[in-house]
């Protein structure tokens, strides 16, 4: 402006007279001003406002479909099983779309803490475990250890690392219990020389690869083939029709995956600035790395702990694997039953390997934060004047109360869940895009339309086990022939093309408390997730439905 200034004052000395107005076009210099400042730039909402905001427009489509008096066809159970309570029969019942209430929707994450309640705790008691692991610096000293070993050659450790949890997903279908990875390889990876984002990655990618190609998964494949039940001749589908495709299609998206996480990793190894998280880059070093320069001796209590960390960890997967759905048999169930009658002072109340659920597991956590707090707290030095039981309290719930807002972001993608049902608007989305499948002859079309139809869907109902149990009773009838046999093609690839959309949504959906947790944990906003994660997403829409129609052209029993 000083510029300015002189030029206006050299002109009022030419003209010799009084000061005059300057010319139109100098009044626009002031806008040099301007030009320093920092634009504004768009800042992402948090996963928990997202979440919200999706809860009141589903709440506002309940109006509108309530106003216009639209009525669906909703099944309700009859009859109970007096001895198991199970549910043995089932009728049809037309619903009034339900409207939802300005007051639901600050009720409907209440409902999504009940209904994830075990998720919840299970995520509580890791953090808890997982902080104080920690805090014993055992997870340093072993990454330190690791990268000494791999110097030069870390992005190879990519390849054992996705394979690892692609083999969970496709097993056992590892989704909520991989939250406990993040903490690990997200340090591991920033220590690399890699990102934030490359660390995510490897375990939302890799988990989610293997559950998109589920094999055995029983929160998938079995599910599905028990919704669809029986064909008019009594026969029913098995886990092992399709298996051997499925287990190619499993190789297949692996390999994309595992090469798109590596090829992301090399290009931000040699050009940092091309991170999805470059700016936050200083911020997560800080965050996830306080101590990394200073060197950590692996004494005898951190190589205790590492080996804790490891056997719970390797105890959670084998117990959450559905032995007896796998195997078609109880022999789990039987153990269980065995150890309650025969040593009840072990465990009386535990479900056998494979029938449990996550809460189960929190407390294998639990015994696993008690262990390692003795073995790092017992004979050992305690800040502030705390004694032991109180060191272990506190570290305790300092990791619980780190990953609260991990929990409610949770309870709120249930709360998405919660809307719908009580609406009643998931019965109508369910079987309006069932029903559009209309007279298509082809099994193939059939297959592939499907795979199209299941995806929406999916964004709707991302519970894998909640999906089959509500859209493959109405698919029984659609995957048969004329005359009432299963289709070679249609009624298996129904269940891999089910597997394929739900894994592919569920990359990306923000109504999976296991995405948007993954991204808190990884302090990563959803709008930066999304654009590292698409490219991915298409090259494996597009792999899906080659793999679908090739499949398709096999047919039965491969496919």
């Amino acid at each position: 402006m000083a510029q300015v200034r002189q030029q206006e004052e050299v002109i009022i000395d030419i003209n010799g007279g009084p000061p005059s107005k300057p010319p139109r076009h100098k009044k626009r210099m002031p806008s040099m001003k301007t030009k320093g400042k920092p634009k504004k730039r768009f800042k992402m909402l948090s996963a928990f406002s997202i979440l919200m905001l999706i809860i009141l427009v589903l709440v506002i489509i309940s109006w509108i479909l309530y106003w216009a008096k639209v009525e669906t066809t909703v099944k309700e159970a009859v009859k109970w099983d007096e001895n198991t309570g199970e549910v043995i029969q089932w009728q049809d019942t037309a619903k009034r779309i339900q409207a939802m209430g300005i007051v639901d929707l600050f009720i409907a994450p209440m409902k999504g803490f009940i209904e994830k309640s075990g998720v919840i705790i299970f995520i509580l008691i890791l953090g808890a475990f997982i902080y104080m692991v920690i805090s014993s610096k055992a997870l340093e000293g072993m990454s330190q250890a690791i990268l000494v070993k791999m110097k030069g050659k870390e992005i190879w450790a990519i390849i054992p690392l996705m394979t690892f949890f692609s083999l969970a997903g496709t097993t056992e279908g590892m989704a909520e219990e991989s939250l406990g990875f993040y903490m690990i390889m997200i340090p591991l990876m920033i220590a690399a020389g890699f990102d934030t984002f490359t660390g995510l990655l490897i375990v939302l990618v890799g988990a989610g690869a293997g559950v998109l190609a589920s094999t055995v998964n029983p929160f998938v494949i079995t599910v599905a083939l028990d919704g669809l039940g029986k064909d008019s001749t009594g026969a029913a589908l098995t886990a092992g029709d399709g298996l051997v495709w499925r287990l190619v299609s499993w190789v297949i998206i692996t390999a994309i995956a595992i090469t798109y996480v590596m090829l992301y990793a090399w290009q931000i190894k040699r050009s940092p600035q091309k991170s999805i998280t470059f700016s936050t880059k200083d911020e997560d070093y800080t965050y996830f790395l306080k101590n990394s320069t200073q060197k950590i001796k692996m004494d005898w209590r951190r190589r205790w702990t590492i080996a804790i960390f490891a056997i719970v960890f390797v105890i959670m997967i084998i117990y959450l694997v559905g032995w007896d759905q796998i195997l078609r048999n109880t022999a789990m169930a039987d153990a269980a039953n065995w150890i309650r009658n025969h040593i009840p002072y072990l465990a009386a109340t535990v479900p056998g390997f494979g029938n449990g659920s996550l809460e189960i597991v929190a407390g294998f956590f639990l015994i696993g934060a008690i262990v390692v707090g003795m073995i790092n707290l017992i004979g050992a030095p305690h800040a502030d004047g705390l004694d032991g039981e109180q060191t272990f309290l506190k570290e305790f719930m300092a990791g619980a109360s780190d990953i609260l807002s991990v929990c409610l972001v949770i309870a709120t993608a249930a709360g998405v869940g919660y809307i719908l049902r009580e609406s009643y608007m998931q019965d109508l989305f369910v079987r309006g895009l069932s029903n559009s499948i209309g007279n298509i002859s082809s099994g193939i079309g059939k297959v592939i339309v499907l795979y199209l139809i299941f995806l929406p869907l999916s964004f709707l109902i991302p519970s894998t086990s909640g999906f089959a149990a509500a859209v493959f009773p109405l698919l029984s009838g659609v995957v048969q022939t004329s005359s009432g046999t299963w289709d070679p093609v249609a009624a298996s690839g129904s269940v891999t093309a089910f597997s394929f959309a739900s894994g592919l949504i569920n990359f990306i959906t923000p109504t999976s408390g296991v995405v948007m947790g993954a991204i808190a944990i990884a302090r990563v906003d959803y709008g930066r997730f999304i654009k590292g994660i698409m490219p991915l997403v298409g090259i494996i829409f597009a792999a899906s439905i080659g793999l679908l129609a090739i499949g398709g052209a096999i047919g039965s029993p491969i496919a």
